[in-house]
């Protein structure tokens, strides 16, 4: 494992007035990411970081009125890096899932075409890090675009050799199914291959959702019914999305 082919990444939310939107979390994250590449190749990350030295470095960011975007870089040698960038105050992002379902979507994903070929174990799709060609070409092989209409993708859903869903390109993913009467929120489990990120254990340790396996099948189910379908990263939150259904038959 090359010592310079890769970067820790942390994307951050800096909220006026409250700070850095869920930090403890990122932090911890951080660390058993540290940890878990040490146990692969000791020579990653042989420098000690401690959580106040990574505050130290984010305390560069401007704290005035403007929320921020902030990517926190940490290099095999345990350099950091803070980059940000203004961004306009956040509309349609919810802390709870059903604040985000209760919300139309004009937001619209897509399954991708084909599973993604890397292990669902492997420390690349667990970790968050600069290595972002899987979620790169998804988004190319299904042309999705930042700037989409509600009849275009903004964002892919992937899945894994088994035919279960994962995460999107930049978001964890749940779906609200109907089970005995009851409405039950599924996020898929990290071992199908999921990168769990920060708003996932937020809103797992607030036990609004389970984690479950789902399949491609059972989310096109759920788009058909009308169950909502929400996405959430520690920067946007929650939202709910739409899927589109124009690839169904090259998958199923």
């Amino acid at each position: 494992m090359s010592n310079s082919s890769f970067k820790l990444l942390e994307t951050i939310l800096y909220e006026p007035g409250n700070g850095f939107y869920l930090l403890e979390h990122h932090l911890h994250r951080l660390q058993t990411a540290i940890n878990d590449f040490q146990r692969i190749d000791s020579a990653l990350f042989h420098n000690d970081l401690s959580n106040q030295a990574i505050i130290d470095h984010l305390n560069i960011v401007p704290q005035d009125g403007d929320y921020q975007r902030v990517r926190l870089l940490v290099d095999t040698n345990s350099n950091v890096t803070v980059e940000h960038t203004q961004i306009p105050t956040p509309k349609f992002s919810f802390e709870s899932l059903e604040e985000a379902a209760a919300v139309d979507s004009n937001i619209s994903i897509i399954l991708d075409s084909k599973p993604f070929d890397l292990e669902v174990d492997d420390p690349f799709v667990v970790h968050k890090t600069t290595r972002r060609d899987m979620y790169n070409l998804s988004r190319e092989r299904t042309h999705c675009d930042w700037d989409a209409s509600a009849h275009k993708p903004f964002d892919v859903v992937l899945w894994n050799k088994e035919g279960n869903i994962t995460e999107t390109s930049i978001t964890n993913i749940a779906v609200r199914f109907l089970i005995d009467g009851k409405h039950v929120w599924k996020t898929p489990k990290v071992k199908c291959g999921v990168l769990p990120g920060v708003f996932r254990s937020f809103l797992l340790q607030k036990e609004e959702m389970i984690e479950d396996a789902i399949t491609t099948q059972e989310l096109i189910e759920a788009q058909k019914k009308g169950y909502p379908i929400v996405c959430f990263n520690s920067v946007r939150k929650a939202y709910r999305v739409k899927l589109l259904l124009t690839i169904v038959t090259k998958i199923t």
